[in-house]
């Protein structure tokens, strides 16, 4: 009875052996397995939905890609890779044309490195292009009592001063290595209103012309007004070596 009992006693156990081995070396790896493909499963459609996502921003961005190469293009015209000074006189002498005044000459300086900015620290105005700010009017001389009288005196926008303690804005995409800039002036004689149509198209024209003095009085020889515009082209290059090119 004693030795029926122990072997009864040693099959059990035995039968627990067998079956925590079979549970340790084959059902829990599998398991294993099984909660690692649900994981990776689950990170899969996670990536999945933040790609789906992705293409469709892409997707979304390519249909405006025609109109955004048409933007490219118009401002690649208004600030070009080099100063194309002859391009700018000749759209110099269209524009004057279209406003029924005479061009007596025109100048397209050498191009000057960028400076950004100072920050004011809140008690003044930054200057353009980072050359000394001055505040600039339109000038209006009188005639002679025997000619026609001049129209009133027009002054030119003040500069608009920067919120008192924030400092000017400023970009890391553009400095004194990749933009220039080039002062030019126009001289043109006409009707004091033609002129003023002439500066008018000019800041309005394919190439980006910041405008910082007009000078209007009547002409030097004849009828009409002279007028004298004087302000900066802008130029983006890869390098400033690319300054005084075109």
């Amino acid at each position: 009875m004693d030795r029926t009992r122990l072997w009864i006693i040693a099959s059990v156990l035995a039968m627990a052996v067998v079956v925590v081995l079979g549970w340790v070396v084959g059902v829990q790896p599998q398991l294993d397995q099984a909660s690692a493909a649900d994981d990776q499963t689950a990170q899969v459609r996670t990536a999945n939905t933040a790609n789906a996502a992705v293409l469709a921003r892409l997707k979304k961005d390519s249909e405006g890609l025609p109109e955004l190469k048409k933007q490219l293009t118009a401002l690649s015209a208004s600030i070009p890779a080099d100063r194309k000074a002859d391009e700018f006189t000749d759209e110099i002498d269209a524009l004057a044309a279209a406003a029924g005044v005479k061009v007596v000459a025109t100048e397209v300086s050498d191009g000057q490195a960028y400076v950004p900015p100072a920050d004011p620290g809140g008690k003044g105005g930054a200057g353009s292009g980072g050359s000394t700010s001055t505040s600039t009017s339109t000038s209006t001389a009188t005639p002679s009592p025997a000619a026609t009288p001049a129209p009133a005196a027009t002054s030119a926008p003040a500069a608009t001063a920067p919120v008192p303690g924030m400092p000017p804005f400023t970009s890391t995409l553009v400095n004194d290595q990749n933009f220039v800039l080039v002062p030019v002036s126009a001289t043109v004689s006409g009707e004091y209103g033609s002129i003023l149509s002439f500066v008018k198209a000019l800041q309005a024209g394919s190439r980006l012309v910041l405008v910082d003095g007009v000078d209007v009085g009547p002409a030097a020889s004849g009828s009409g007004y002279d007028g004298t515009i004087s302000g900066f082209l802008y130029v983006l290059t890869t390098g400033a070596g690319e300054a005084a090119a075109g």
